[in-house]
C-alpha cells in the first residue's frame, strides 16, 4: 500500500501545481487583454482628441496642392510663350 499512497500524494501535488499554472494563465490572459484595451483605447482616444487639428492640416495641405497645381498650369504656357519669343528674336 505504500506505493499507492505515494502515487496518490504525487498525483495530488501535480494537480495542485497544474491548478496553480492554470490560474496563472487565466490572470495572464486577463492582464494581456486589459493591456491591449488600454493601448488601443489610448490610440483611438488620441486620434479623436486631435482629429480637428488633423482635419485642419489635411485641408490646408489639400488646398496647397491645388494652388500649386494651378500655378504649374499657368507657368507651362508662359514658358512656351518665352520660348516662342526667343525663337522670334533669334536667341
Amino acid at each position: 500500500m505504500g506505493k499507492i499512497d505515494e502515487l496518490l500524494e504525487i498525483t495530488r501535488e501535480n494537480n495542485k501545481i497544474l491548478r496553480g499554472m492554470r490560474s496563472t494563465q487565466r490572470w495572464n490572459s486577463f492582464i494581456t487583454f486589459v493591456y491591449w484595451v488600454i493601448i488601443l483605447g489610448s490610440v483611438f482616444g488620441t486620434y479623436y482628441y486631435f482629429q480637428p487639428l488633423i482635419q485642419k492640416y489635411t485641408n490646408i495641405f489639400q488646398t496647397s496642392v491645388g494652388v500649386l497645381q494651378k500655378v504649374q498650369e499657368n507657368i507651362n504656357p508662359i514658358q512656351t510663350d518665352i520660348k516662342t519669343v526667343k525663337k522670334i528674336i533669334g536667341k
